[in-house]
């Protein structure tokens, strides 16, 4: 079985948190990620914090391995900083595809005016590296790093074998839906999709073992970069709420991120486009403190931001709202699923 976790709005909804309490909870074989290290994952852990750009934010079960696909791009030094600080050498399985981004990537892409300034890169040389590997140019794959030979195994192979058997995998998505090359808000976008769809392509899977489709999302949305907000917050007060307990500060940018009012109707999108069977909330706190049940919810904001999320779920597939995270600590949830 597979099951798939995606960003439904303009990213940073909290896919890293959602992602490393299914694999503790859900005790899933494998964990997935796929996209580069524009994208990053924060995860608050027996009190210590973990940013992570480059392995899954899976690696909180310790017995879960983790997998980087052949859609994966990683910076060495990055990737390499990560593993000896999770402690994860012997869990890691990477794609002989999986790219590696060169420091003459980087040095393009920061450099490249038009992407730092009116697209709002990050500066990881991501997008670079998707244009050389389009016009097909030399690249450097994962199986050409020295540093790498350990780790490099057939992912698709190894996967389909292992859930012949049973094994359970999650993919972790990056980003959001916002954000998708092919559906999302151009131009103001990254340079690929941020579908389930392309997700498990890039993993080198198939549609036939999915199981569910978790959407992230928040009572709001938030950007790093450029680009439309419907109804954005200007005012400075509320802001810093924002900036503060909402922690919106960019993981791999350390920007301030931009906030606007939840978009029902992009988020609709999200869930019909991602075939979405379940609905991860998280930031609920900012809307609803100390809250043990659902029932316990009494602000007006948290009362009617849940009955927008169940007209989402009248939203062919008919997703359930499954998870509420109410802290940043990864058992910070509210898990309503049977």
């Amino acid at each position: 079985m597979v099951d798939i976790i995606v960003g439904a709005q303009g990213g940073d909804e909290g896919k890293g948190k959602i992602a490393a309490y299914l694999s503790i909870k859900d005790k899933y074989d494998y964990c997935a990620k796929v996209g580069g290290p524009n994208a990053g994952h924060t995860v608050f852990l027996n009190g210590q914090i973990f940013p992570l750009k480059s392995i899954p934010a899976g690696f909180v079960n310790p017995k879960t391995k983790l997998v980087l696909t052949a859609g994966s791009y990683i910076i060495l030094e990055w990737f390499l900083e990560e593993i000896k600080r999770t402690g994860t050498h012997n869990r890691i399985i990477i794609d002989p595809n999986c790219v590696v981004i060169t420091p003459k990537q980087i040095s393009e892409e920061r450099s490249n005016q038009h992407l730092m300034g009116s697209i709002g890169s990050v500066g990881t040389g991501l997008g670079i590296a998707i244009r050389d590997r389009i016009e097909r140019k030399k690249i450097k794959f994962a199986k050409d790093a020295k540093e790498l030979k350990d780790f490099i195994k057939s992912v698709p192979e190894l996967l389909y074998k292992e859930i012949k058997k049973g094994k359970k995998v999650l993919i972790e998505g990056t980003q959001g839906f916002k954000l998708s090359l092919l559906h999302g808000e151009y131009p103001y976008v990254t340079s690929r999709d941020t579908t389930a769809s392309t997700f498990l392509a890039e993993t080198g899977l198939g549609p036939k073992y999915v199981g569910d489709i978790y959407a992230v999302l928040k009572p709001y949305v938030s950007r790093v970069g450029p680009g439309p907000l419907d109804r954005e917050i200007k005012n400075e007060n509320e802001l810093s709420k924002y900036h503060t307990q909402g922690r919106e500060i960019g993981s791999v940018s350390k920007r301030l991120r931009r906030i606007g009012e939840f978009e029902f109707e992009n988020v609709r999108k999200a869930i019909i486009i991602n075939s979405v069977t379940r609905i991860a909330i998280t930031h609920f706190d900012l809307l609803e403190n100390n809250f043990k049940k659902i029932t316990e919810v009494k602000s007006k904001k948290a009362k009617d931001f849940l009955n927008l999320i169940r007209r989402l779920e009248e939203e062919y597939p008919y997703p359930k709202l499954s998870l509420i995270s109410g802290g940043p600590n990864t058992q910070d949830i509210i898990d309503l699923r049977k």
